[in-house]
């Protein structure tokens, strides 16, 4: 272990100056794991790699000696924006942010075999919005960024032979900006810019976990991850005619990262065959509200508080469907793909550009390849999101006397994921 590390030191300095990237489009991402994602983010019920401790955190248990995964997601999201007053179509300017995810798992020998631990480090929600300046919806958003990074450390425990249970913490590092254009009329405010930046907050949530081997060939495993309440604080800036009557101020603000249950099935029915299927819940209904609050300075001609937004959200709570199978051509080659379908939880009256989410159909593949203490995994998802008309004004319109933004999204997502396990 001493020798191990000064790697580990390097691989935590790697991810955490990647980690200032995160991912476009929706806000919940699933993508940790390579061998994972080519089987459709299916595996809670396997859980068979450090990843486990995002999947499954039960898992690691069957994991020998010392193991590091390190790996990386790119993304790419293709959205397209229709208007239907104009005609005018709009396009997500184009992002190719990175998603690392680094795994430390640990299974005792000399004091207790049945006893492991881990840490894993990955970012489960962000978002990576960046529209033009002059589009139609610049009233509801030009830009908008956000990074949540867990840091989770684990303690696993093998009860009987065929029953393991885990718990850990989730430390959440939470950073966010938006930017969007507003006017105010009736007080002579023209198009201007408000910058909101530096949000961050550092919430703790927890999660448990559970694998059972119903068989030799078959197991089922169960996730629960607590909700986590981010209440970010921050700077707001105006630029443009606002800035005369508007100073800059502090800004507040808060999201609530939704609850999950996630439960999984693993089995072999033939040698080289593996299938698994998930169903998650996550309890988005929480969320309730995105509050815009704004502190008044006595500087300021016009309080910044007017500004105020209560931001109704009413997301409702939805479910993923996973499917997934592997086929282990050879000792060393295993051949992956999958299907799973993702709800939105987002109704049409709270619906918002910087999330531009739908209901998602998603086909991944994937290919492992295994030496003797080292894997290397890669797994690709494409995602086709249904088409998404808004054609009545939102219930929290930010600026309303700014155009109204209707007309349809369409979306396409593409993520790479590519994972290296080392055994020692």
């Amino acid at each position: 272990m001493a020798k191990l590390w000064p790697l580990v030191g390097g691989i935590l300095a790697l991810v955490m100056g990647l980690s200032g990237q995160v991912f476009a489009g929706g806000l919940a991402f699933t993508e940790h794991g390579a061998a994972a994602v080519g089987k459709a983010n299916a595996f809670a019920g396997e859980a068979n790699d450090p990843s486990a401790i995002f999947y499954n955190p039960a898992g690691i248990t069957q994991l020998p000696g010392t193991q590091v995964m390190l790996g990386t997601s790119i993304v790419y999201l293709d959205s397209v924006f229709r208007s239907s007053t104009t005609g005018e179509s709009t396009e997500l300017q184009d992002q190719f942010p990175v998603v690392p995810h680094l795994y430390i798992t640990h299974r005792f020998r000399q004091w207790d075999e049945r006893l492991s631990i881990g840490l894993g480090i990955f970012t489960p929600f962000g978002i990576v919005i960046d529209w033009p300046d002059n589009w139609q919806g610049r009233f509801d958003s030009t830009n908008a960024r956000l990074r949540v990074t867990i840091f989770q450390p684990t303690v696993a425990f093998q009860a009987t032979k065929n029953l393991s249970l885990a718990a850990g913490i989730r430390i959440a590092d939470v950073a966010a900006e938006f930017e969007r254009k507003f006017a105010i009329p009736a007080f002579g405010i023209g198009e201007s810019k408000l910058r909101a930046h530096d949000l961050t907050a550092n919430p703790v949530g927890w999660n448990v976990g559970l694998l059972y081997h119903v068989t030799d060939t078959t197991s089922v495993g169960l996730q629960f991850k607590s909700e986590i309440q981010a209440k970010v604080d921050g700077s707001a800036d105006f630029t443009g005619p606002a800035s005369l009557v508007f100073s800059n101020t502090a800004f507040h603000s808060s999201i609530k990262l939704p609850p999950q249950i996630v439960v999984g099935v693993s089995t072999k029915f033939f040698p080289r065959w593996t299938i698994n299927a998930d169903i998650e819940w996550e309890g988005w209904r929480t969320v309730g509200s995105l509050p815009l609050t704004f502190d008044a300075t006595p500087q300021s001609p016009i309080p910044q508080s007017g500004l105020n937004s209560p931001g109704p959200r009413l997301w409702t709570n939805s479910y993923i469907f996973r499917i997934g199978t592997e086929y282990a051509a050879t000792d060393r080659i295993a051949i992956r793909w999958g299907y799973f379908y993702d709800e939105t939880p987002i109704p049409d009256n709270t619906f918002d550009p910087n999330i531009p989410n739908a209901n998602l159909h998603a086909i991944t593949a994937g290919l492992g390849y295994k030496w003797s203490a080292t894997s290397l995994d890669v797994g690709y998802v494409i995602g086709f999101y249904e088409k998404r008309s808004i054609d009545r004004s939102t219930i929290d319109p930010f600026n309303a006397a700014g155009p109204t933004t209707f007309g349809s999204y369409n979306t396409t997502a593409h993520v790479l994921t590519i994972s290296l396990t080392q055994k020692f």
